[in-house]
């Protein structure tokens, strides 16, 4: 489907932060990039971006960002930008864009299933669907600068910023049909040429659909305030991973946040914060190994760190669209060198201050219940979703914590016993609970 994004105008209120607001980066990529590689995700495979300010450097980055995707991005030139509302951009359109497309803003910001519920919505014959926000308390919006509607049965009856009765708001989100190009020129020809208008004029006429996309994700970023809560929301939404465990949601995910909001605006990518992590697992095994309590202390810090750093690779690759297969299995093959050799070096200790065959049986059965623990997962967590059960999770950020408890208070044989009776008899129950 062809996509059609403004990116004409000013951003005067921005201008202090970046003179071309659709090039401004948001936690290190461009809001224009944001929007396509979003719209891309939704099922966008052709895009058509009107340029004005700025517009020669814009169109710059998005030849580069076509060649980088393999996604075709034509830009138009809007002449008009400085004099007219965006109803002008979007005529600047009209030769190109000859079947139903859907009609973005370049600083708006969206989650993926919000342009799927627009598209799964049926469109009006020779007319627009607009995804309309009903939270009314979103905390994302700011009531006095956004575009207000009133609509009933899933028709628009007005639209427009000064509205005093209305039940939704506008995230400058449309599914349209040609036709929107002859409401844009009756409005021009009345002396109005913002979109509104135009949408106004088909709401008149019985055309202008209204998709309701209460409680999905979308933001206006207009000035600072708004892309601070842009910035925000983005990093808040990284606390919604799934496979969280205890130790992660409450301990370090809140700490692997603040160290990737840092980490955005360098070159560093999420292979190489895998490798870091893995690397610093690989010491603290090696000070486990040497004996002495300090060091023991010592690598029981780093290991915790470690974990906490673990979490800033899958952050940060979803905050740059930087995700892969292959970082994923790479983190992953890491995670369990790391956990082989925490267990190896804690069953060292434990065996050079108690030798006992006990001591390596009780480490040989943690290393081998962790690896368990991990391999049975994916099924297991497939199975329980696909029975609308919940999920408990007891994974590597549990195992790391108590690693590092038991090396703080130098409780290792009992760390390790606990860990193999912990994550065997998870193993067992994962086989119990899976059965047919």
């Amino acid at each position: 489907m062809k996509c059609l994004i403004l990116a004409a105008g000013r951003g005067s209120r921005l201008q202090s932060l970046a003179d071309s607001k659709p090039l401004l980066p948001l936690l290190g990529v461009p809001l224009i990039e944001r929007t396509i590689r979003t719209a891309t995700q939704a099922g966008a495979d052709e895009f058509v971006v009107v340029t004005g300010h700025a517009g020669e450097r814009v169109r710059e980055f998005l030849r580069e960002l076509s060649a980088r995707l393999g996604v075709p991005i034509e830009t138009l030139h809007n002449r008009e930008w400085a004099e007219c509302d965006n109803g002008s951009s979007v005529l600047a359109a009209e030769e190109v864009l000859h079947a139903p497309f859907l009609l973005l803003m370049a600083d708006h910001l969206f989650e993926p299933d919000l342009i799927r519920d627009l598209l799964r919505a049926p469109l009006p014959e020779q007319g627009v669907n607009l995804a309309v926000d009903g939270a009314l308390e979103n905390p994302l919006v700011d009531p006095r600068d956004v575009t207000r509607v009133q609509h009933v049965a899933g028709k628009i009856q007005a639209i427009g910023k000064g509205l005093e009765r209305f039940n939704g708001y506008d995230t400058g989100i449309f599914h349209c049909t040609p036709a929107l190009f002859g409401a844009v020129r009756e409005a021009r020809r009345e002396g109005e040429s913002s979109l509104s208008a135009a949408l106004g004029r088909l709401a008149a006429q019985g055309r202008a659909g209204a998709v309701d996309v209460s409680g999905r994700f979308w933001c206006d970023v207009d000035d600072t305030a708004a892309l601070q809560r842009a910035e925000q929301a983005l990093l808040q939404r990284l606390r919604g991973k799934g496979g969280d465990g205890p130790v992660s949601r409450w301990l370090n995910r809140p700490l692997s946040i603040r160290l990737t909001r840092r980490l955005v605006n360098t070159g560093v990518t999420p292979n190489r914060i895998s490798l870091f992590s893995f690397l610093l697992s690989v010491i603290a095994a090696v000070l486990f190994m040497s004996g002495h309590y300090a060091t023991l202390v010592l690598g029981g810090v780093l290991a915790q760190i470690a974990s906490i750093i673990d979490g800033c690779d899958g952050e940060l690759a979803r905050l740059k669209y930087l995700q892969s297969d292959y970082g994923g299995w790479f983190d992953a093959v890491l995670d369990r060198y790391a956990d082989a050799l925490l267990l190896f070096g804690l069953t060292w200790y434990a065996f050079s201050h108690s030798p006992d065959m006990g001591v390596l049986f009780t480490g040989f059965m943690a290393i081998i219940g962790s690896f368990m623990l991990s391999y049975t997962a994916d099924k297991y967590d497939g199975l329980m979703r696909q029975r609308g059960g919940g999920v408990l999770r007891m994974g590597r950020d549990v195992r790391v914590f108590l690693i590092f408890l038991g090396a703080l208070f130098d409780q290792v044989f009992a760390t390790l016993l606990i860990i193999a009776l912990l994550m065997n008899l998870e193993t067992v129950r994962r086989v119990v609970v899976c059965r047919p």
